[in-house]
């Protein structure tokens, strides 16, 4: 493990913040629906853009790190760590298409960097089947299970509106659209996350109640 910076979000994330109510961090991520050539949705490309403060953690910890491995190495493991804890867990990722459940296959294509003081992680979340989308909707949604860390698209500066490339297509049919709606959460929950400290947790799932939800349309 890279120097503890595999704990929080799910076995993934270090925070060490004071802040007293959930969530204690955030995640900013974008979104890129791949097809293939026959129209199907095969896999949704993530970016993950960790907050500057869990960023700089993770970075210090792995500067600490012995050995003479180049810091490039050292964030290609961290990648692999967060790869590996993430298959236990569905990537965080929740997927259906017209409401049924869409399974998930292995995956095996990531990059880890650090950019503009942010950690980014990303990788393609390949589909078990490639889903075909002429007429259908698919619906996913990214959270975190324990709402310790809250994961939004990337957004305007006040956080109002989710920016056009936090959701993309690549190679889509003519006519697909997408969207993405914001989380409205019941008041009731938004005060039981607020109660919480950060060595508490809530109801199992919390983070659903607080989840935004990206709409892949495709025209029949």
């Amino acid at each position: 493990m890279i120097a503890g910076a595999a704990l929080g979000l799910g076995g993934l994330l270090v925070t060490t913040s004071n802040a007293e109510a959930h969530p204690h961090g955030w995640v900013d991520i974008s979104v890129e629906g791949l097809f293939d050539a026959q129209g199907n949705l095969t896999a949704l490309r993530q970016r993950w853009r960790m907050d500057p403060f869990y960023s700089q953690v993770v970075m210090e910890d792995m500067s600490r790190v012995a050995g003479d491995s180049s810091m490039a190495e050292r964030l290609d493991a961290l990648g692999l760590e967060i790869r590996n804890n993430l298959a236990t867990q569905d990537n965080l990722t929740h997927i259906t298409r017209d409401g049924e459940p869409v399974a998930q296959a292995a995956v095996d294509d990531t990059n880890t960097e650090y950019r503009d003081d942010r950690l980014i992680f990303s990788f393609v979340l390949p589909l078990a089947e490639p889903q075909p989308m002429a007429g259908h909707t698919l619906h996913y949604r990214i959270f975190d299970s324990t709402y310790y860390i809250e994961m939004v698209h990337e957004a305007n500066e006040d956080g109002s509106q989710p920016l056009p490339e936090a959701l993309t297509l690549d190679d889509a049919p003519a006519g697909c659209t997408t969207h993405i709606a914001k989380a409205d959460p019941d008041p009731a929950k938004v005060m039981e996350a607020a109660m919480l400290d950060r060595t508490e947790q809530g109801e199992p799932n919390l983070g659903r109640f607080f989840a935004e939800t990206g709409a892949i349309t495709c025209p029949g």
